[in-house]
């Protein structure tokens, strides 16, 4: 089994596997201790769906879930670079710019895409977003209702 999964990671050193739940450790008494735990479950399988069946999963009790007036989607971009100086790290990814959109509770945009570039494009988008809602949904936010001192 060892030899088997042993591409999966770059590990160089032995691997020892769990024949229940494919769980990989680094020692054989590692292994040995999980085995006790391992053993009171029955052995793990995937099962596919077959031909014809529901094959994507998603979520479908929505009697649960909870409106949002508002949502926001954002994306970040970052370039990788590669490290030398850090051991078992081969590359670094730094952030270098975003975009994002808020929907409103129509569902509609309440503004045009966001869109940054530049070296600080975290700290930028962090108060981008603050600035944008301290200013323009403040006022339309009520979060505590005072007559009634309720949130």
């Amino acid at each position: 089994m060892s030899r088997l999964l042993s591409d999966l990671t770059k590990f160089n050193g032995e691997t020892f596997y769990c024949y229940s739940c494919l769980h990989r450790f680094t020692t054989e008494s590692l292994l040995k201790d999980h085995s006790t735990y391992c053993k009171e479950h029955s052995p793990q399988r995937i099962v596919m769906p077959e031909p014809g069946e529901e094959s994507v999963l998603q979520f479908k009790q929505h009697k649960f879930s909870q409106p949002v007036p508002y949502a926001i989607y954002a994306d970040f971009e970052a370039l990788i670079e590669p490290m030398q100086t850090i051991p078992g790290k081969t590359a670094s990814h730094n952030p270098c710019g975003y975009a994002y959109l808020i929907i409103g509770p129509n569902g509609l945009p309440l503004k045009p895409v966001t869109v940054y570039r530049g070296s600080d494009a975290v700290d930028h988008f962090i108060t981008s977003l603050g600035f944008y809602l301290f200013k323009h949904e403040r006022s339309n936010m009520n979060l505590f209702d005072v007559s009634n001192n309720k949130l």
